[in-house]
This record gives C-alpha cells, structure tokens and sequence, in this order.
C-alpha cells in the first residue's frame, strides 16, 4: 500500500507538470502564434521587445529589428510608451500585438528601466496597471514580462500603484518619474493579458557577438539591416526566457494575469543558459538556411565575445 501511495503522488506530479508545460505553450501560442518565419527579417514580425539600457548592449534594437521586431530602449518609460505609439501609427502592417519586456522587475516591486545601478543615472518605473491602461488603446493584447521575479508585480496592492517607500534596495531614485495607472483605471476591463513564469526566478541574460552566426545568416541579416536603413548590428543581448519562447522550449512555464508572493533568488546554472544560448543560433542559422538572399557579403570568422548579464536585480 504504501508503494502505491508514492507512485500515486509521483503520478499527480508528473501530470500536474505536464500539464503547467502544456499551459505555458498554450498561452504563448496564442500571445505569439507559432508561424515558421520564412526569413530572418520576419522572425519577430507582431511583436516589440522593450529592453532597458543596462540589460543591453550597443547596436542591440538594431539586431532585433534585423529580425523583425520593434525594439525599444530607454530609461524613461514616457519615450517608450511614445514610440510604441509612434510605431504602431506609422506602420500599420507592422503593429504590435504582442509586447516582450526585458526589463528589472526590482525585486517585484516595480517594472524599471535604467541606463545603470548610478543613484543619478536615468531611471523611470511603472505599475503594470499603468502599462495595461495605456498600451490597451495601441492595440497591444498581450504584455510578457521577462524579469525576475515578474509575477509578484502583479500582486493586488502594486497593481495599479507602485510604492515608493517599499524599503527594497533595488528601488533606486526615480530620476525619471513613476507612472502609476489613473484613479479610475479598472484592470478588470482591460483586453490586455499580462503573462510571467509561473514560478518566482532571476531571469539571465547573455551577450553575443553577430559573428558568432553562421555565415548565411549574417548576410540575411545585413540585407534586412540595409532594408531598414540602420546600421547592421555586431553584438546582441538574449534572455534565457527569449530563446524559450522563440524555440517552443516544453520546459517554460507560464501563466496569465497571476499574482505570486514569493520573492525568488534562484539562478539557473551559467550551463544552462549557455545550452539556451546555442539553440538560439541554431534557431536563427536554420531560419537563414531556407532564405534566399541574394547581395553578397564580405565574410568574417566567427569569435565568441558573449559574456554573462541579468544575474541579481532584474
């Protein structure tokens, strides 16, 4: 009897298990509908990343729009919010539906962007109430956040309004202000769904290096930079939780507009996201193998120079 009771607990398990990987999937699916790009510059078509300052590194919006996105990256949340709007009027065959935010979560207390840790750097934070209330009429239908401990910023009492006096550390001065949603803003009519691991973590980040891709797909890349009319980009930054989603990884768990209380200082292993690294560029050199690009290219070998960010403080 008692092994059967134990092989009765690991089967509940397991099956809860499965079906939280199923969910995550089910919710991405929809946020993000799983279509093969057919070339590198569609790969993020629908969809606008929002990468703090200090979570990335020079030319790295330039990458990501290579690829397809709209990238923004700021320390003031009003810019951002602005050139989302910008975005969205000037390029109706291009409007986003779906926002990526590689942002701090600040322990929890308080989506921020920052240009660094400086007590007088540029540095803004916003409730997710407020971004809801005033990306809702962009079009914009589903907010992911990528940061630590992003599902505590859902928590009932911040919601809407963030407090500034919350003792945590990494609340640092708001140097560019705090927007708070209106006083009679109501999540409840709000079309927008917000969606965060399901388990509190540290999110990771790595830095890589353009060359480190495969040939095909550097070129792919520099014809949809030329397109563009920007400057090809030779570094970019990728979370774990990015490369997750982009490969459809069953191991990401998700849930939508849940709050958690636990604050989290779990770190995946630096080998772990080394792995999640190199199914990136698997995933984009295999998108670049079935593309026809025709303008030549000067090849350069490939040399690592990605290092290690996120860690504390996302």
């Amino acid at each position: 009897m008692r092994r059967l009771l134990v092989l009765t607990v690991l089967l509940v398990i397991a099956t809860q298990t499965a079906s939280a990987d199923h969910e995550g999937l089910r919710l991405l699916g929809t946020a993000w509908p799983d279509a093969t790009a057919a070339k590198i510059s569609e790969i993020g078509r629908g969809v606008g990343v929002v990468f703090s300052p200090d979570l990335s590194v020079p030319g790295n919006c330039r990458f990501y729009q290579s690829l397809g996105f709209a990238c923004f990256q700021e320390a003031d949340w009003s810019r951002v919010i602005d050139q989302i709007h910008q975005h969205n009027a000037q390029h109706p065959d291009r409007r986003i539906y779906a926002l990526v935010l590689e942002t701090h979560g600040t322990n929890g207390n308080g989506l921020k962007l920052q240009k660094s840790y400086a007590p007088t750097a540029d540095r803004s934070y916003i409730s997710v109430g407020a971004l809801q209330e005033r990306l809702e009429p962009e079009g914009v239908f589903y907010i992911i956040i990528s940061a630590c401990n992003s599902g505590r910023l859902l928590r009932p009492y911040i919601y809407s309004d963030l407090d500034p006096y919350n003792g945590d550390r990494l609340f640092l001065p708001a140097t560019c202000g705090i927007i708070n949603a209106s006083d009679n803003y109501n999540p409840a009519r709000d079309a927008i769904t917000i969606i965060t691991p399901m388990a509190s973590h540290i999110e990771t980040t790595l830095v890589g290096s353009v060359s480190e891709l495969a040939p095909k797909t550097r070129k792919a890349i520099l014809v949809s930079a030329r397109a563009l009319g920007i400057t090809p980009p030779t570094q970019f930054a990728v979370s774990d939780m990015m490369v997750q989603m982009l490969t459809r990884d069953s191991r990401l768990q998700l849930a939508a507009n849940r709050y958690v209380e636990d604050l989290s200082g779990e770190v995946k292993p630096a080998d772990s996201s080394e792995k999640l690294f190199k199914r990136f560029v698997n995933y984009v050199n295999a998108v670049a193998a079935h593309e026809k690009v025709t303008s030549r290219v000067a090849q350069r070998p490939p040399s690592r120079t990605a290092g290690r960010r996120g860690g504390g403080g996302r």
